[in-house]
Formats: structure tokens, sequence, C-alpha cells
């Protein structure tokens, strides 16, 4: 059961149960080593983990139901936004029923019934300046899945992980058209503010997003003509997506991650 607790957040908490959790990781350990000792250690290095998972959208969403089957026991989870009709065609949680409703808790609440062993924190006013530090605190891996356009939300999360001593690294996944592009952020990465390139205080004005379109995403693609993507990315400030190419990036990113984290 979700309980209360300091600045608004909820938490489902795990209740572990050691049979019935090796039971249900026991396909992982056949790629997590050479030797079942080895397999089993590097498994238990993901079971205690703590993975923040900041934007619960078309790819964090499903990021967060991919770590709890990875077997991580240990997430904390953020997003403002409220599901609408137009994410039914992607995002884990949305549907008729849940329009109208907070992603961070849908998702938090969907993935907790199906792995009842994960704790989850959830922080529904996503992440801001009051809520940022409480986030990142006790973090040792984050997935920035803010949504791109909210630069400032971004923004403020890189600046928490360069401020915290324990989060090890963060990771981003993003899809467009066929393509995904992976990012990995450590202390000595360009900060992002240096890589986008946009003041804070800009407002949402086309020449800035047509320049954070093109650090977010490096390469278009051919097809459909570049009038039609123009529109959508830089006049409208919506990414079309389809519901094929999450996937693909959340595969990825789960690979990745799950390499960092067991030192393979």
């Amino acid at each position: 059961m979700a309980e209360t607790r300091e600045k608004a957040a909820l938490v489902h908490e795990g209740r572990y149960d050691d049979d019935i959790y090796w039971q249900r990781v026991a396909r992982n350990l056949g790629w997590l080593g050479d030797t079942d000792e080895q397999a089993r250690a590097r498994q238990e290095r993901l079971r205690d983990c703590t993975v923040g998972v900041a934007g619960c959208g078309g790819i964090g969403g499903s990021m967060v139901d991919r770590l709890a089957r990875l077997g991580v026991l240990h997430m904390k989870i953020a997003d403002p936004d409220t599901f609408e009709y137009s994410n039914i065609n992607r995002q884990l949680g949305a549907g008729v029923g849940t329009v109208g409703k907070n992603k961070a808790v849908v998702v938090g609440a969907t993935v907790h019934e199906m792995a009842p062993d994960v704790t989850i924190e959830v922080h529904p006013e996503g992440i801001s300046p009051d809520t940022v530090d409480d986030f990142v605190a006790d973090c040792d891996y984050i997935l920035d899945e803010i949504e791109p356009y909210e630069f400032r939300s971004r923004y403020l999360l890189h600046r928490a992980f360069h401020r915290s001593t324990d989060c090890r690294l963060m990771m981003t996944g993003q899809v467009y058209g066929n393509r995904t592009f992976l990012w990995k952020w450590t202390r000595d990465s360009m900060p992002l503010e240096e890589l986008l390139g946009i003041d804070e205080d800009a407002e949402l004005t086309p020449e800035v997003t047509a320049r954070l379109m093109s650090r977010l995403i490096p390469e278009w693609p051919t097809y459909p003509a570049e009038e039609m993507q123009r529109r959508w990315l830089v006049e409208e400030a919506t990414c079309p997506i389809v519901p094929g190419t999450p996937p693909m990036s959340q595969g990825l990113l789960t690979e990745r991650l799950m390499f960092a984290i067991t030192g393979i």
C-alpha cells in the first residue's frame, strides 16, 4: 500500500520474498556471467541498487517496468504530467480510463502490482527546484527521460547529478522516426547547458525550439518531407512517434544500464 512521505512523495513499499525473487529473475542468470556464482553476484548488484527514472512517458514509463522485471528492487520515479488520449499509442499505463491521471502515480502503481517486491518512490510533482535534490538523493543511477522540450527541468536534474556524491552516471534514450539516440552522462561529460546552448530563461520560440531539436536529434530522416517534420518539431513543439520505436530504445537502455550496474 502506498504511504505519504515528506515532500508529497508516495512510496510503494516492496515485500521481499527471496525464493520468489530468484525464481522470477532466473532467466537473467544465463546472460550475467560465466559461472552461476558470478551471475548471481551480478544479479545481486541489480537487486540492491537504486535507479531514478525522471519522466514516465513513452520510454521512461516502460523503463520502470523493464527495470522491475530485470530485478531492480529500488526505484524513484518522477513526472508532473497527466495522461492524454495521444499517449495511448505508446505509453505504459495510458488508456481511456487513465486520461487525466498523473503518469508517475499510474506507472508506480502498475509496476508495483506486477512486482510487489519492488519499492517505488513516486514524485508526482516531477523535477523542480523544490524536489530535485530529494529525488536524486540515494540514487546510484538515473535515467533522464524528461520530455524533450522541458529543458529547464533537465538542467535542474543534471545540476543535481553533478552535486551528488552517490549517483554514478545518468543515461538518456530518445527516439525519432526509426532512430534511437543514447547518451551516457558522467561528471566529466559536457554540461547539458553547453550541449544545448540555450539560456535557462529562454522562451520556447521557433528559433529556440529549432536549436533544441538540432541538438537532441542530431540526424533527421529524409522521410517524411522536411517541411512536415519541421511543422511538428518546431512550429507545434510536438515530437511525432509511432508505437514501434520506443521499445527499440528501451531495449538498448536496459542492456546498457545492466552492463553499467553489473560491471560487464
